[in-house]
């Protein structure tokens, strides 16, 4: 059983916490630097799950990569850590063509890669675009991968003006361009002089970026340690640290045992943990706005209809066969009984201790495109908690005394809340006779692989994808274009071709809110809530962080970390 695993953690915390705090004296009787200075050469990060160990992000690629890029790589547009709005990065300014179909786009100039490989120009910019949409790239090994590669291989061809100034062409209309090419999707900027002369290991063993750090070292499954680069940033200047380690464990209480004895200096953990840490006199740090929308996925909802035609429902093995009527899900009235079994409330107060917002629709924000506020207002009839009108609809719909699942259980940068929650929705809804069998997985050995080939019929998971632009997420979810296949039917499709085609904004806020109550008026999902991420820090070595959470990974712009330089701990 999943608590019996979790007070043997609770164990092993205890017991490696009382250990490691011996260590403190020790740590606090270093000889600190003068006022002033970063008091530690090296800022050591205690990250949950790294998913990939290795450098080219077109394997396999996934946002969540992106942390270990985020020190060393840019592209081309910033996800500004305080707003979360788009602002020049690689690219100094943009233009749309009234059209939606070509963006224009001029570059910074004077940019330097890492190693003496010379100024960051258009060319870069082509050899990028073709690692990740040239399905017959010369010298590329594996083939290209991404949920948001179909948004980023909108763009069909480059035509480059100068070194410095580009006209990206678009098959269709491409309104979110700026989040395809930016720092919150997965194609940050290689240096094609290197690939040139190094060939694609080039990448792997001494990647050039152009950010103000450089890769030092990697252990596999330990670590990824970057160190300062020789030179001031163009843009950032020097970095407050000599180097920067990121780190990996799984164990949420050994992270906090690290914390406590001074081994790491950042971690993420849960939110009675982060509690208790600022009781004893650490920080907490919140990104700037929402991170992540987390919900619960029905998997085997494959309603739509292969067309090899047009290529809709035809990825990763198409939908012929696998739909499974006989999962209980797949009819409506069960995934609105499942709803409202759930205790939002409680779950709000318990796990995430008010330190959340409502969720309505997957993929939908009051600040991004597509919102309708009469959500809120119906939500409360729709998806509130009652385990009696839970109990009528599942026994209405063929299932008067339940029905047996499964449920997958893994952990998940920069959401160590996850496994609790599934733990209390396994409670809640076993109190309307619906038994889930809980299965602890890996992300990437098992969940990715199953819900790519559409292999998800009987399982209930946590979704937890981070903020991303709403069309990404129909593409990616609700279209196909990427391994989770949420919710998959033919109307959805429809809908989505018809957004590819229009350029008017208003028009494309009206179809994203249409799209958005079709999903919502289905159980698309248990949504949730949204919330932000937050990391533990110690104040006496790190005085703040600013994070959009959306972006290099969602805890993205590690540069920006800066240093406790005063004597007292930093507030």
């Amino acid at each position: 059983m999943m608590r019996t695993r979790f007070w043997k953690l609770t164990m092993v915390f205890l017991v490696v916490s009382a250990l490691l705090l011996l260590m403190l004296a020790g740590a606090e009787a270093q000889n600190q630097p003068a006022a002033g200075k970063a008091k530690a050469d090296r800022l050591v990060l205690g990250l949950i799950e790294k998913y990939r160990d290795y450098w080219r992000p077109w394997i396999i690629g996934t946002p969540d990569h992106m942390i270990q890029h985020d020190p060393v790589f840019e592209w081309l547009f910033e996800v500004d850590p305080e707003t979360g709005v788009y602002k020049p990065w690689l690219a100094a300014s943009w233009e749309m063509a009234k059209d939606g179909r070509s963006w224009r786009l001029k570059l910074q100039k004077g940019v330097q890669f890492h190693h003496g490989y010379g100024e960051f120009t258009a060319k870069d910019v082509v050899h990028n675009h073709a690692l990740w949409c040239d399905d017959n790239m010369p010298g590329r090994k594996d083939p290209p991968f991404s949920g948001y590669r179909n948004g980023m291989c909108m763009v069909h061809r480059i035509e480059v003006i100068n070194d410095h100034e580009l006209v990206m062409h678009c098959k269709n209309v491409c309104l979110d361009v700026l989040f395809y090419y930016s720092s919150a999707s997965n194609m940050p900027m290689f240096s094609k002089a290197q690939w040139d002369k190094e060939g694609e290991m080039g990448y792997e063993t001494h990647p050039a970026g152009t950010g103000p750090y450089v890769v030092k070292e990697r252990q596999m499954d330990r670590y990824v340690l970057f160190e300062r680069a020789p030179t001031p940033h163009w843009k950032h200047g020097m970095v407050d640290w000599k180097e920067l380690q990121m780190t990996w464990t799984i164990e949420e209480p050994t992270r906090y045992a690290q914390v406590l004895a001074g081994e790491t200096h950042l971690t993420e953990l849960n939110k009675d943990l982060v509690d208790d840490a600022v009781r004893k006199g650490y920080k907490m740090i919140a990104s700037r706005g929402t991170a992540q929308q987390i919900d619960l996925i029905f998997g085997g909802l494959y309603f739509g209809t292969e067309d090899p035609k047009t290529g809709r429902y035809t990825e990763h093995g198409g939908t012929n066969g696998k739909l499974d009527p006989t999962v209980p899900w797949t009819k409506k009235e069960v995934r609105q009984a499942m709803n409202k079994a759930i205790n939002r409330d409680e779950i709000f107060k318990v796990i995430y201790k008010g330190r959340a917002t409502p969720m309505y629709v997957h993929g939908y924000y009051p600040d991004l495109p597509g919102w309708d506020p009469t959500w809120e207002k119906r939500f409360s009839e729709m998806y509130g908690y009652d385990p009696a009108a839970a109990k009528r609809l599942l026994a209405h719909a063929g299932f008067p005394k339940g029905f047996k699942a499964k449920m997958w259980v893994f952990p998940f940068a920069g959401a160590p809340e996850l496994i609790s929650l599934v733990e209390a929705i396994q409670v809640q809804l076993r109190d309307v006779g619906i038994e889930l069998e809980p299965e602890e997985a890996d992300v990437v050995a098992t969940v990715l692989p199953r819900t790519r080939d559409r292999k998800a019929n009987w399982y209930l998971r946590a979704g937890v994808p981070s903020k991303k632009a709403v069309e990404a997420q129909i593409a990616g979810f609700n279209a196909g274009k990427a391994t989770p296949h949420m919710f998959e039917t033919d109307e959805l499709y429809a809908m989505w071709e018809q957004l590819l085609q229009i350029a008017d904004p208003k028009a494309n806020d009206e179809l994203l809110r249409k799209i958005g109550n079709y999903k919502f008026e289905n159980f698309e999902t248990i949504p949730l809530f949204g919330v932000p991420i937050e990391v533990v820090v110690d104040p006496k070595i790190i005085a703040d962080w600013p994070f959009s959470g959306w972006d290099g990974g969602d805890v993205g712009h590690t540069y920006l970390i800066s240093a406790c330089k005063q004597e007292k701990p930093c507030k």
